[in-house]
């Protein structure tokens, strides 16, 4: 990397994972940092990309177990920048991010196990729990009805979505389409009180009723109707079986 400088934020990309690795250079860490000190949407993609460092770190034990050799291949090589031609021009691919190849690598672990691929799969539902709300500016509450025609109408399958609830200390404040181990899932994030609280909908059934710690998150999984949902809290906190009955009752 010959300039060091940002002058893009579409530039700090293939800069960034480095930097949290701490392994980049003092030039550009320099560059780095001096973007991140008065960019607040990249200093957010940067906390993001910490915390899941973090949370992996302090979940290397629970994800101890080797990958095969040619995950370890592919992850690699995925890491690496790479050349390729789009539209006739040379455009460089950036380096995988670390969030993005640790779900890679979870779902290769364990696809093999049943037991173990849901395991994979509530990990990586925690990661992206955790990215999302690292990285999200909330402003107002979504209003549910909406927000679900919406969802209907660019996603092309309808998604019944629960409604804050003040009784409940539950609050709506994004609804986004994030990548799941088993494909693509509907990530509903909620404040509860005041804490962050994820709920995911997957339209296919990936599990039988489970409660599970995922890096660290409670996990409740559940399936009906031919799909699979999933709220996640961080820790084990109490009161969490009536916020999961109420999204059974409102979630379809």
């Amino acid at each position: 990397m010959a300039d060091s400088k940002i002058e893009r934020c579409s530039d700090l990309d293939e800069r960034l994972t480095p930097y949290v690795d701490g392994e980049a250079s003092p030039d550009v860490k320099r560059g780095v940092e001096t973007h991140l000190s008065s960019c607040s949407p990249c200093r957010r993609q940067y906390e993001a990309e910490r915390s899941a460092r973090d949370l992996l770190h302090a979940s290397r034990d629970q994800l101890r177990p080797p990958a095969p050799g040619a995950l370890r291949a592919r992850c690699a090589a995925s890491s690496r920048p790479a050349v390729t031609r789009r539209s006739g021009a040379l455009t460089r691919w950036v380096p995988l991010s670390l969030a993005a190849t640790l779900l890679l690598a979870i779902g290769g672990v364990f696809i093999f196990s049943f037991t173990n691929h849901v395991q994979a799969f509530a990990d990586g539902l925690a990661l992206d729990h955790v990215k999302c709300f690292k990285s999200a500016e909330f402003h107002t509450p979504l209003d549910a009805s909406v927000s679900s025609a919406r969802w209907a109408e660019r996603q092309g399958w309808p998604l019944a979505i629960p409604s804050s609830a003040p009784a409940k200390k539950l609050t709506l404040v994004s609804v986004r389409r994030c990548l799941s181990a088993d494909g693509w899932a509907a990530h509903l994030m909620y404040l509860w009180n005041g804490g962050p609280l994820s709920v995911y909908v997957v339209p296919k059934r990936v599990s039988t009723d489970r409660l599970m710690d995922a890096l660290g998150h409670e996990a409740v999984i559940w399936s009906a109707n031919d799909r699979t949902y999933a709220v996640l809290a961080e820790g084990h906190p109490s009161g969490l079986d009536q916020v999961v009955n109420y999204v059974k009752a409102n979630a379809r």
